[in-house]
């Protein structure tokens, strides 16, 4: 699948391979967290494909990269994201998101200036 921006999308596979793997490193930074235990064994009894990517044990967060966000206005926009992390405090996450492009750019402006 391509968006208006030319790029290639992620498969719906990857997003969610892609968000178990962040949830995974969530979870093993909390592992005694009975509440997000609760809520993975619930994925995992209520979603085939939860269940088979959780049970491949993927552990990841990206630091940088590129997503297309879909808006109902704006339509595809697509940025760059960084994630950072204070050395005071390694739990919290600080996210950035930039237009990666002209385009995307002046969408946001757009919306911005509604």
């Amino acid at each position: 699948m391509e968006n208006t921006h030319g790029d290639t999308l992620p498969s719906g596979e990857q997003v969610l391979r892609d968000g178990i793997a962040h949830l995974r490193a969530a979870w093993a930074a909390h592992p005694q967290d009975r509440a997000l235990s609760g809520l993975i064994a619930e994925f995992a009894a209520q979603d085939e494909d939860f269940a088979r990517l959780w049970s491949q044990r993927e552990v990841g967060v990206n630091g940088r990269g590129r997503k297309v966000l879909r808006h109902p206005i704006a339509g595809a926009i697509t940025v760059d994201f960084e994630v950072l992390l204070p050395l005071q405090d390694p739990e919290l996450r600080l996210l950035v998101y930039r237009a990666a492009d002209e385009k995307s750019r002046a969408s946001l402006d757009r919306l911005y200036a509604r």
